[in-house]
């Protein structure tokens, strides 16, 4: 009894050894959730944002100015009041919810939360 009990132990540690890597790959969205970026509006084009000063949730990567793609689909918000694009201007500090479009971020949703106002 002692030989098949101690099979059966063997069998299922390896069975949990070789499945725990294959666990990650069973959510292939986490790795689509959006990333949240904090930087000051440099500039607004009509198919981007220029951010200057930008902080990453990666607090290795140090801050840099970036670019961040804009579309229909990007929605703005002043605090919690929806406004359209043409409320941010250069110097408003932004919370930036982007997700990768190929090499390029692509705004989700822009939310003023400082900086200088109307």
């Amino acid at each position: 009894m002692t030989i098949r009990r101690l099979s059966v132990c063997l069998t299922v540690f390896l069975a949990l050894l070789l499945s725990a890597p294959l666990h990650g790959a069973e959510n292939p969205d986490a790795a689509a959730a959006p990333e949240c970026l904090k930087g000051t509006v440099a500039k607004v084009t009509e198919g981007a944002l220029a951010l200057k000063n930008t902080s990453f949730p990666d607090e290795t990567l140090p801050k840099r100015d970036i670019s961040i793609l804009l579309d229909k689909e990007t929605t703005y918000f002043d605090g919690t009041k929806k406004v359209n694009r043409a409320a941010l201007t250069p110097g408003h500090i932004v919370l930036v919810y982007c997700k990768m479009a190929g090499k390029e971020r692509k705004a989700a949703l822009v939310r003023i939360i400082g900086g200088k106002k109307l």
